[in-house]
């Protein structure tokens, strides 16, 4: 009983690890001292002037500040907000519709006897939808339809789980339209929001590259050989 007891322990809900750490950071005005860096405006952005630190009169949060802290983050960063929430909805109708599922199965049905070319152009979806949508776990869910479409067409169930995987990784890695990573790192730094996206579009054409090559070198071997199995040469 008190295994079981222990394996039904469940993390909080987002809600509450966002809130718990408002309030730390509400304590810890109460016990860290109260000190700033002088800033200036350099090219539109804020930047700290070195070795210009000192401490300030105290500023503690009040029980009203934290509950005021919420909506006043909400209308600083607006812009961002709804813009996640656009990309999140976006994707979450792809999902309740099963326009991918379905894009999946059309693409298959007409790319019959040319089956390597399904690994370049489901891998380009997937790595697309981690650079611009930010999607990451999200995508582990479609390796069950990928497997068993791998599989009919003379791959291997890697091969499926690969296409999903490093596709989609590519894609996040280079992240030239993350919202999620870049998007909110450069609001934060005051930066261009997707400033530099043409040296990201290059390292997602470099990763994306290379990923489809291991694959394909890898499904080939599985095409030529298929009683071999991960290969990992």
């Amino acid at each position: 009983m008190q295994t079981e007891k222990k394996a039904r322990f469940k993390v909080p809900h987002v809600y509450v690890i966002l809130f718990s750490v408002i309030i730390i950071g509400a304590i810890c005005t109460y016990i860290i001292p109260a000190g700033e860096f002088e800033r200036i405006e350099q090219d539109g952005r804020t930047i700290v002037v070195p070795g210009s630190y000192h401490e300030i009169p105290e500023n503690r949060t009040t029980i009203l500040n934290v509950f005021e802290s919420i909506h006043k983050g909400m209308i600083a960063t607006a812009p961002l907000i709804f813009y996640i929430f656009i990309v999140g909805g976006a994707f979450g109708i792809l999902r309740a519709t099963g326009a991918i599922e379905g894009a999946v199965h059309s693409m298959a049905k007409k790319i019959a006897g040319r089956e390597q070319l399904l690994i370049p152009v489901l891998m380009t979806f997937f790595a697309l939808s981690g650079a611009m949508l930010g999607l990451a776990e999200e995508t582990i869910p479609y390796i069950t339809i990928l497997i068993p479409l791998a599989v009919l067409i003379g791959f291997d169930s890697m091969v499926g789980t690969a296409i999903v995987l490093l596709g989609t990784s590519a894609g996040f890695t280079a992240a030239f339209m993350n919202p999620f990573t870049v998007g909110i790192a450069q609001g934060i730094a005051e930066l261009p929001i997707f400033s530099g996206m043409y040296l990201r579009i290059i390292f997602f054409v470099i990763f994306l590259t290379v990923s489809i090559w291991y694959v394909m070198r890898y499904a080939n071997k599985i095409k030529k050989e298929p009683k071999g199995k991960c290969y990992v040469r």
